[in-house]
C-alpha cells in the first residue's frame, strides 16, 4: 500500500494517548505511544477491504507516517499557524459543521424509523409509480439547432446513434457511452422530457431535438417497460435516510419556530 494513501487514512483517526504508555518513537521529545500505531494500522487494514494484512512491514510504513505527521504538526506550530485568522476561521467552519452533525445524530437517536414508517412510504411511492413507464433512453448534446438537426439527418440516412454520440456530442461522457442514460422513469422526469419521451417507441429517436441550457439535445428510446419498484429491502436504506431527512427538517422548523429572530 503507498505510504500517502495510509496518510490519508490516517487522518480520520481519534487517538487517545493513555498515561504510562508504551512509546514506540520520539520526536523533539514527543512520545508517539504504542496505542497511537495499532489504532492507525487497525484503521488501514479496515480500510483495506481484505486486501491488507496487519504485518511488520505496514507497522513500519504506518509508524513513519505517524512520525512524519508529528514533524509537520510541530514545525506547524511553531510557526504559529494555528493563530492566523485564515486558521482560527477555518477551525471555527469545522467547529459549527461538526455541532450540527452533532446535533442531527442526537435527534434522529430520538426519531427512530420504525418499519410501518418505510412500509407506509413504500407502498405511497408504490402508488406513484403504478400505471408509469420505464425508459431507456440515449442523448446527443451540440450546441446548436443547426447541428442538432444535422445529427437527426445523418441518423435518417442510417448512421448508428451510439457512434454520432461518441464522435458528436459535447457531453464527455456520452463521448465513452455512446449516450447511454440509462433507465428512468417518466413520471419523475422533467415535463419537458417526459413529455418527449412518452411519444417515441422501442428504437426511435427524436424528429426535433429539445433546447436546454447546455444545447440542443437528439434523444433515442432503447426500450420501454412497465415501471416497477425494487422490493422493499433493496431501496430500504434510500426509504430510511429520506424519513431522516424529513424528520430533522421538522426538528429544524420547530426550532425555528421557538427560537427569537428579530
Amino acid at each position: 500500500m503507498k505510504k500517502t494513501k495510509i496518510a490519508a487514512l490516517l487522518l480520520a483517526a481519534s487517538i487517545s494517548v493513555p498515561a504510562m504508555a508504551e512509546s514506540i518513537a520520539m520526536v523533539n521529545g514527543k512520545a508517539i505511544d504504542k496505542t497511537d500505531l495499532d489504532n492507525a494500522v487497525a484503521i488501514v487494514v479496515q480500510n483495506g477491504n481484505g486486501n491488507v494484512q496487519d504485518s511488520p512491514a505496514l507497522r513500519q510504513q504506518v509508524k513513519d507516517t505517524l512520525i512524519n505527521r508529528e514533524v509537520i504538526l510541530q514545525e506547524a506550530q511553531n510557526r504559529k499557524l494555528d493563530q492566523q485568522p485564515a486558521f482560527v476561521k477555518r477551525m471555527e467552519e469545522v467547529r459549527q459543521d461538526m455541532l450540527r452533525e452533532a446535533l442531527f445524530a442526537d435527534l434522529l437517536k430520538n426519531m427512530p424509523i420504525s418499519d410501518a414508517q418505510l412500509q407506509e412510504r413504500y407502498s405511497q411511492t408504490q402508488s406513484k409509480f403504478a400505471g408509469t413507464k420505464d425508459v431507456h433512453a440515449r442523448q446527443i448534446t451540440v450546441g446548436s439547432e443547426a447541428d442538432a438537426l444535422k445529427i437527426i439527418d445523418s441518423l435518417k440516412k442510417g448512421a448508428k446513434f451510439e457512434d454520432l454520440a461518441k464522435a458528436r456530442s459535447l457531453d464527455p461522457v456520452a463521448k465513452q457511452n455512446g449516450g447511454d442514460m440509462g433507465w428512468g422513469n417518466l413520471a419523475r422526469m422533467e415535463p419537458q422530457l417526459a413529455e418527449l419521451l412518452k411519444d417515441l417507441k422501442k428504437g426511435q429517436y427524436s424528429s426535433k431535438p429539445m433546447q436546454t441550457r447546455v444545447g440542443w439535445i437528439v434523444f433515442k428510446v432503447e426500450d420501454i417497460r412497465d415501471a416497477k419498484l425494487p422490493p422493499l429491502a433493496e431501496v430500504k436504506p434510500q426509504i430510511e435516510r429520506q424519513l431522516q431527512e424529513e424528520a430533522i427538517a421538522k426538528a429544524v422548523d420547530d426550532l425555528r419556530s421557538k427560537a427569537k429572530i428579530q
